[in-house]
């Protein structure tokens, strides 16, 4: 092939290719080209978070089941009655006598009704005699008496009183005759005393001191 054909044809090639550009010049910018229109190529689209716009969030709570164990308080305990005894000195105490007039304090008191008492202390003999003294840190107490006389209850008698221990003076006292029980309010509190008891025709008796227990336990280490 001459050096004049060649050249020829590669102007040929050349013009064919530029008359291509010219009638589809879609080519050049790489869209397709779908029925001889351009269709752009779809870009993704990466979602933003944008500054200050809330996200709500769902959160499921599992609710946790757990034995609960409930420990009671254990209430306080009440310690055993004091038991008294006679004083073995009777005649160092201010007053040793019973006084004559022991009718003067009557009948017995009402009980405290409706309230749970506790005794506190108490005395248990046969025979007469002067107790040991004694303090009770209870405002208001009482002194429940119970007199047994199987044998001759016709003729049992029994009498008591309490007493002031620094000068003798009489506080209150009571008188069971025959047997059975009285009972009486005492509101003295902090000071010491002792009882003067008598006793005739009778088996037993036994003098529970007793307060409230509400009381007992609020005053108990006064």
């Amino acid at each position: 092939m001459e050096k004049g054909d060649l050249i020829t044809l590669i102007g040929g090639v050349v013009l064919v290719f530029v008359i291509a550009l010219v009638m589809n010049p879609h080519y050049l910018s790489g869209i397709p080209e779908v029925g001889g229109k351009q269709v752009a190529t779809p870009v993704p689209v990466v979602p933003s978070t944008v500054p200050g716009t809330p996200v709500q969030t769902v959160v499921t709570v599992t609710p946790l089941t757990a034995a609960v164990t409930i420990t009671p308080m254990a209430e306080p305990t009440i310690a055993p009655p004091y038991r008294l005894f006679y004083n073995s000195s009777p005649f160092s105490y201010p007053r040793f006598k019973m006084p004559d007039n022991i009718y003067i304090y009557g009948a017995g008191d009402i009980p405290f009704r409706g309230r749970e008492m506790v005794t506190f202390a108490f005395i248990n003999e046969s025979r007469g005699g002067l107790s040991q003294r004694f303090r009770v840190p209870y405002p208001v107490w009482s002194l429940n008496a119970t007199v047994t006389a199987e044998r001759t209850p016709q003729y049992g008698n029994f009498k008591v009183v309490l007493c002031y221990a620094d000068n003798g003076t009489v506080i209150d006292g009571m008188e069971i005759l025959n047997r059975g029980s009285m009972t009486r309010n005492v509101q003295v509190s902090g000071a010491d005393l002792y009882m003067i008891i008598t006793t005739a025709y009778i088996d037993s008796y036994q003098i529970d001191l007793e307060t409230p227990k509400d009381y007992y336990f609020e005053y108990k280490d006064r």
